[in-house]
């Protein structure tokens, strides 16, 4: 009885959830923004804090999750009226 080889990059492909047919799915890096994103650090209370838990707590879709992306999310809701006049 002879032994299949393991194919290496098969095996790797489908841990890492890709498939062999790149137009068959999208990657989560196609799926981000092609915006860099920049650290910054900024303090809040621990009203805010308890509330950006509790809005990522109840998010059902992944970037709802991102405490980040809430952060991101409402600070373009608050300088709406600056970033349309810088773009």
């Amino acid at each position: 009885m002879a032994k299949t080889r393991l194919n290496t990059e098969e095996a790797f492909k489908s841990i890492m959830g890709k498939t062999a047919e790149p137009s068959a799915r999208k990657t989560e890096s196609e799926k981000m923004v092609k915006e860099k994103f920049m650290q910054t650090a900024f303090y809040i209370t621990k009203k805010q804090h308890r509330a950006l838990k509790i809005k990522a707590a109840l998010g059902d879709n992944p970037e709802e999750k991102d405490q980040s992306s809430i952060v991101r999310a409402a600070l373009n809701a608050y300088l709406a009226d600056t970033l349309t006049t810088l773009q």
